[in-house]
């Protein structure tokens, strides 16, 4: 066996105890629950041992750092059992967050915005975000202020350099704005053509789903 494995069941015991910790992420998105909603899927990287050596959010639909952080933080500190043939392994575990739905969401090209945060901040002075390309995820306010950030890779992403581009992008203001509405759009933020490690490349990753 090249990698370890660990069957659905297995993680399911494991996660059961930490799951309404990692629903009570989503209060550190504050006010943006207003409109925040979707899934989050990270992925696991567990070693022989059975410790977790490193989580990716490699899918966003919400799109608020502080939550992502606190997923991050939250899915570190769980043990899982040693995985079959005492080797490396990965799997992916979904989250689905709902607003409280006070806000109307539109989904919008991110050409405009992504042009206001090229032409307006220099986000090496933040350093590398991560290996892989990086995806911001932004939510832009009726006033024109952008309300959340939120980033999504492949691979690791560098939580001092994310949360220097979310503070610089939450001081935007943005002119397309619309009334009573929260526009939502992705853009890639930073491409480091850096190569992915071994790690990232080798696992075929298990599905697991968690709707809270």
């Amino acid at each position: 066996m090249s990698i370890g494995v660990l069957d659905e069941r297995t993680v399911d015991r494991a996660m059961a105890p930490h799951v309404p910790a990692l629903i009570d992420c989503f209060e550190r998105a504050g006010d943006a629950r207003k409109y925040l909603s979707g899934q989050v899927v990270l992925r696991f990287v567990v070693e022989a041992s059975g410790s977790v050596s490193n989580i990716h959010v490699i899918k966003n639909e919400l799109g608020n750092y502080p939550v992502e952080r606190c997923l991050i933080d939250a899915g570190m500190r769980i043990a899982f059992p040693r995985p079959e043939g005492n080797r490396k392994t990965d799997f992916e575990y979904s989250l689905r967050f709902r607003s409280t739905g006070e806000m109307r969401v539109l989904d919008w090209r991110g050409d405009n915005v992504a042009m206001r945060v090229a032409s307006t901040n220099d986000f090496s002075s933040c350093g590398t975000l991560g290996p892989l390309q990086v995806e911001a995820i932004a939510y832009v306010e009726p006033a024109g202020t952008i309300g959340s950030v939120g980033f999504v890779s492949q691979g690791p992403i560098n939580p001092a350099a994310a949360s220097c581009a979310e503070e610089q992008m939450l001081k935007l203001r943005i002119s397309d704005s619309r009334p009573n509405v929260v526009l939502r759009t992705v853009f890639p933020l930073i491409i480091a053509a850096q190569r992915a490690s071994k790690a990232d490349l080798s696992h075929r990753p298990a599905k697991h789903s968690r709707h809270p």
